[in-house]
């Protein structure tokens, strides 16, 4: 009786190391997949801090084109103020050591204003396309 036990435990040596490796792998698959999940979640949070910033800049220039009732680029009233608005927009924690930030004011003969910011996110490539805010403004 003691040799029919005996033989029991040689049959099953190595199964519940093999099934110990095999819970390793998958709970080390799932944290993995954890990991990327927050690496992409943060990355989408900086996004959206970029754009939340580059629309409060926009929304800084449109703001000072209805203090003083103009959208035309080339009136003086306004060109002063496009002028410091841009130092703004390079200096902001949109532009980073590789590409600066960039803002620009374009008018056309209807009177529409087109504020416009491009940057460069520091997670981004340089063969990535530029992030852009985009936004357009009439005044009369």
């Amino acid at each position: 009786m003691n040799n029919k036990y005996r033989n029991l435990g040689k049959n099953n040596s190595g199964a519940v190391l093999l099934e110990v490796l095999i819970s390793i792998l998958l709970f080390a698959f799932g944290v993995l997949g954890l990991v990327g999940m927050q690496t992409i979640a943060a990355q989408n949070s900086m996004s959206s801090q970029d754009r939340a910033i580059a629309s409060i800049l926009a929304n800084d220039m449109v703001s000072q084109m209805w203090a003083k009732k103009t959208s035309t680029v080339a009136s003086t009233a306004i060109s002063g103020d496009i002028v410091t608005w841009k130092a703004k927009v390079q200096n902001s924690i949109l532009s980073n050591a590789t590409y600066p930030a960039t803002g620009n004011v374009v008018s056309d003969a209807t009177g529409v204003a087109t504020v416009t910011i491009t940057w460069k996110a520091p997670t981004k490539l340089s063969t990535d396309n530029l992030n852009k805010y985009e936004t357009s403004v009439f005044v009369q």
